[in-house]
């Protein structure tokens, strides 16, 4: 076990042997923990706009290959013991993956704001106006960077294994029967909805489980073996996604701040306060790969120097900005990642069929910039604003089947077709 008192900086190189001794339990810990949180709530709570058995339909189908892909995205990792921004530069290039580990930081980056922003509101609530917020924001800050430079081993074995996730579950569990038993279950179950359909709320929820595709392997380095880091990963998010969009179905509060407000007057807001115990681990989660992100571009800063710079900023935009457009932020996460990863993993998993080497990964005279992969990927996000309520575009008569998907399979098309042509040249070269 690593010593608390002096945490490693584990960098971007291939973590030793003697280090990846994590299990599946620790993963079902480590993925169940990080699917946990108000945050998730509030995004289910939009999902009250669709039909309840469409919500439904949505929260398991997207919450089911949502963690499919995440956990593909991590065994990239615990196959070769590399951090998730390495695992891409065979197919973006060790140039070509600065700008997914430019787009990472900045969406952690306001990931750890809202965190910091809801635990802080959260917590002056519940004690009133005896601590202000902005010392709030403080204090949770600093227990974030405690979290963030101990590092990720000693905070699933120790943090998340022995306390925080297992009383999470328990009172994330209380809550949403409370809400059942005394809510008004029946309306809500034949709620016609506000005209979303399925496949806008599938875009919605599998938002969640892509947004941590680009950390999956930074903590999947850890494991023991390649099988139980994917199982322990696929059940332990699933399980916790389809919970707490549930929840926030049954919430139906849009505004974060109310669904607070909510859940503070169950037990007398005890279940709250447990429920924040474990969010600070996503903000640790966010903190640590934004740090691990960044050193993939400048391999020489220390990970601890970056760790209370990205929580010193995080701190202060806290203390100055206002939560809003939260559905938009997680639509803009899917517009950039789904088709990112469908082309990483078509690479992996098609391409190269799982033969990644060292010189791929860190060699000088690697590929510098892999045009076809940012090309499928560049072509992916145009498919998904296109087809989301992001876009101003008004298509008479199409399909309303949502943006996920269709991003998805175009990039990992493109990018499989372009590569085959390339390989036939390559091979009529040599003939």
């Amino acid at each position: 076990m690593v010593s608390i008192r002096n945490p490693p900086d584990w960098g971007i190189e291939p973590v030793q042997s003697r280090h990846r001794f994590l299990n599946g339990i620790d993963y079902f810990v480590l993925w169940s923990s990080l699917g946990v949180g108000l945050l998730v709530f509030s995004a289910g709570s939009f999902l009250s706009e669709a039909r309840f058995y469409d919500a439904i339909f949505a929260i398991i189908v997207g919450s089911i290959a949502g963690s499919i892909l995440l956990a593909l995205a991590g065994k990239i990792g615990s196959d070769h013991a590399v951090p998730a921004l390495i695992s891409i530069r065979p197919s973006l290039g060790i140039k070509g993956a600065y700008l997914p580990a430019v787009l990472n930081v900045m969406q952690l980056v306001g990931w750890t704001i809202f965190e910091i922003m809801i635990m802080s509101k959260a917590a002056e609530m519940l004690v009133g106006k005896l601590i202000a917020y902005h010392i709030w924001v403080v204090i949770i800050g600093a227990f974030i960077a405690l979290l963030s430079i101990v590092g990720p081993l000693t905070v699933i074995r120790n943090w998340l294994g022995k306390f925080a996730v297992w009383i999470s579950y328990a009172s994330s569990i209380i809550i949403i029967v409370h809400l059942i038993m005394t809510g008004n279950f029946s309306k809500i179950l034949s709620s016609a909805g506000s005209g979303m359909s399925f496949f806008s709320a599938l875009d919605i929820v599998i938002a969640m489980p892509i947004s941590w595709m680009p950390l999956a392997a930074d903590y999947n380095r850890f494991a023991r073996s390649s099988k139980v880091a994917f199982r322990g990963t696929f059940i332990g998010f699933a399980l916790t996604n389809v919970l707490f969009y549930f929840g926030g179905l049954m919430l139906g509060i849009s505004d974060t701040l109310g669904i607070i407000s909510a859940i503070q007057s169950i037990l007398f807001g005890f279940l709250l306060l447990v429920l924040l115990a474990d969010e600070a681990d996503n903000a640790f989660a966010d903190v640590y790969s934004a740090a691990v992100s960044t050193q993939s571009i400048f391999r020489k800063i220390k990970h601890h120097h970056l760790i209370i710079g990205f929580i010193t900023l995080s701190v202060i935009l806290a203390m100055i900005i206002s939560i809003a457009d939260y559905e938009t932020f997680i639509l803009l996460i899917g517009a950039v990642f789904v088709p990112l990863f469908g082309v990483v993993l078509s690479d992996y998993y098609i391409i190269k069929q799982r033969k990644y080497e060292y010189p791929m990964m860190y060699d000088e005279n690697a590929l510098k910039i892999g045009f076809p992969a940012i090309i499928a990927w560049s072509l992916g996000v145009f498919v998904y604003y296109i087809l989301s309520s992001l876009s101003p575009i008004y298509i008479p008569n199409w399909p309303a089947i949502g943006a996920t998907i269709p991003s998805f399979i175009v990039s990992s098309l493109v990018y499989i077709i372009v590569m085959n042509i390339r390989q036939r040249g390559y091979l009529l070269k040599k003939t």
